[in-house]
């Protein structure tokens, strides 16, 4: 780093004052009062003469912009002439027990006014290697002399150290501060809310790798958390506990310290918080092993949640405020998100509704009139049996078609709240479903669920119904299946739909994962894409005497 980067033209005033009130006090002491024989008077009268002057001279000097920018050339150059004269004076007045030791306090405070911790430890260095000389030839001067500089040296130490953490504390504030302007990645466009995109960022300021988000989304029963350890991101969802809160309600919209091993908890509004407990619950102590942490709220709706920062370095009360503004950026980030998928929403909506249109007046409208036809054929007697026999079964199947293409083009339509809640039960769904496609395919589909009295929402039993004719499809056309099994499992939350069947199996062979097959780039892909548009697990087994294909989707409105 250069100087002229290192160098502040605003500390640089401040100590030009300063040195110019420090060389008057030293020229008026030394003219108030005599010095001793020995210590070259005269020549310690002119010296300070000149300083004051010199510093006079520099504080007129950097009161231009043009005349400062002189410094930026030349910025160590002042610090060098303080070191200098300061020595001087002090090998001039006997040394080690010279009355101008504590203008090296100066040099070492000037110092760190301008360059920070880098210019403390610098410039600590060099009046403690001036002072050295004269402090060893003052060891063997007595005790009185020995127990000075001893005293002085040990004061001069200590003050560079606290200078100098002092000035590393403010610049790591500094740094984290600017690292607040490190923009979040741009989650907009996912379907999943940026949590993981905030995490990191606010590891990334507190310099940490280890953190958690906890959030949940207004009407779900259900905490989610995203976990770091440095090493990838964990997910997990947690279901109702008996604790009544993950945090403590004093401090649930107040970013605060917590040291797990003292007990010991800071928040940004009330300063020591006494909770006489933890202020996380024992669901979030227990989940996650930490000696303390910096827990951050943050609030967008639907979302509200919090950020837990582990086990970061160097803790301190400036964590708060920073926390509160990591806070209010992942918040904006998380609402930008939200208004982005409610825009998304509405355009999809209104592009699903122009479709919808479009289908009703088109294709149903000419399903309708194949069937009239079909219809009229048959009642005009003029064909043979078979054909006859033919027609009917076609036109049953052209029927089933039209009623998937209405249910279709209902599910579309955007729904009003009484009707999104309307309930059916799954095993009257799925099992007039595995007739149509028995019919369809001329393979024998069944379909069995467990509960047989499991109802699920309109919408719901739709979607299940397109995975299920997707699966049957591929079976019977791929994999030139003969039988066809759905068998339907309502869990604590979702359900998990098997589809087993007779036929050669997609190709390849074993038991993969929906990540497993993605990055072989095998598996039958838009039964994929549909899975995880529910937000579910899709596991496929293949062998060459079948294909058994598992999906786990989550779901609440069950009964």
């Amino acid at each position: 780093m250069s100087g002229a980067q290192l160098y502040s033209v605003r500390g640089a005033r401040l100590v030009a004052a300063g040195r110019a009130v420090l060389a008057a006090f030293l020229l008026v002491s030394v003219t108030l009062g005599a010095l001793e024989e020995g210590d070259h008077g005269a020549l310690v009268r002119l010296l300070l003469g000149l300083y004051l002057v010199y510093g006079l001279a520099l504080l007129l000097t950097l009161r231009s912009r043009m005349a400062s920018h002189w410094l930026t050339v030349a910025p160590y150059a002042p610090a060098c002439v303080d070191l200098a004269v300061f020595t001087a004076l002090l090998y001039l007045t006997k040394g080690a027990d010279s009355p101008f030791f504590s203008p090296l306090l100066f040099l070492v405070l000037s110092a760190t006014v301008q360059w920070g911790s880098r210019g403390a430890l610098a410039m600590g260095a060099a009046a403690v290697a001036a002072f050295i000389p004269a402090a060893l030839g003052a060891l063997g001067d007595g005790d009185r002399a020995a127990l000075t500089t001893v005293v002085r040296l040990g004061t001069v130490t200590v003050v560079i150290g606290l200078l100098t953490a002092f000035a590393r504390h403010q610049e790591r504030v500094v740094e984290e501060l600017a690292r607040l302007s490190d923009p979040m990645n741009d989650a907009a466009h996912d379907a999943d809310p940026p949590v993981r995109e905030g995490l990191a960022h606010a590891l990334n300021v507190f310099r940490a790798r280890r953190g958690v988000f906890l959030w949940a989304e207004d009407d779900e029963p259900y905490v989610r958390a995203v976990q770091t350890d440095g090493d990838g991101f964990t997910e997990r969802w947690a279901p109702p506990t008996e604790d009544e809160w993950l945090v403590h309600p004093e401090l649930a919209d107040s970013v605060f310290l917590y040291d797990r091993n003292t007990g010991r908890t800071v928040s940004r509004l009330g300063g020591f918080a006494r909770l006489g407990a933890s202020p996380l619950s024992a669901t979030v102590t227990g989940a996650t092993s930490f000696d303390h942490a910096l827990v951050i709220p943050v609030h967008a709706e639907p979302i509200s949640g919090w950020i837990m920062v582990l086990d970061h370095e160097e803790q301190a009360s400036e964590d708060l405020a920073v926390g509160a503004m990591v806070g209010a950026q992942v918040s904006v980030g998380l609402g930008r998100w939200q208004a982005q998928r409610v825009r998304r929403e509405s355009a999809a909506s209104e592009e699903r509704m122009r479709m919808a249109r479009d289908l009703h007046d088109g294709v149903l409208q000419f399903l309708a009139g194949a069937s009239l036809q079909l219809e009229a054929m048959l009642r005009s007697g003029q064909l043979p049996d078979a054909a006859q026999a033919r027609l009917a079964t076609l036109r049953v199947a052209l029927g089933d078609e039209q009623r998937e293409l209405r249910g279709f083009i209902s599910a579309m339509r955007p729904r009003r709240p009484d009707e999104a809640s309307i309930m059916v039960r799954l095993d009257e769904e799925l099992g007039a479903l595995a007739q149509r496609l028995s019919r369809h395919w001329s393979t024998h589909v069944s379909a069995e669920v467990t509960p047989r009295t499991l109802t699920v929402t309109e919408r719901t039993a739709y979607d299940i119904g397109r995975i299920v004719r997707e699966a049957v499809a591929n079976a019977v056309r791929h994999g030139q299946a003969a039988h066809v099994s759905i068998t339907t499992l309502g869990t604590e939350g979702g359900l998990t739909v098997q589809i087993d069947d007779d036929g050669q199996g997609f190709g390849f062979a074993g038991l993969h994962s929906d990540e497993e097959l993605a990055a072989l780039g095998v598996g039958p892909r838009s039964l994929q894409e549909r899975v995880r548009a529910l937000q579910g697990r899709l596991t496929v087994e293949s062998s060459p005497e079948g294909a058994s294909v598992t999906i786990e989707v989550p779901i609440a409105e069950m009964a």
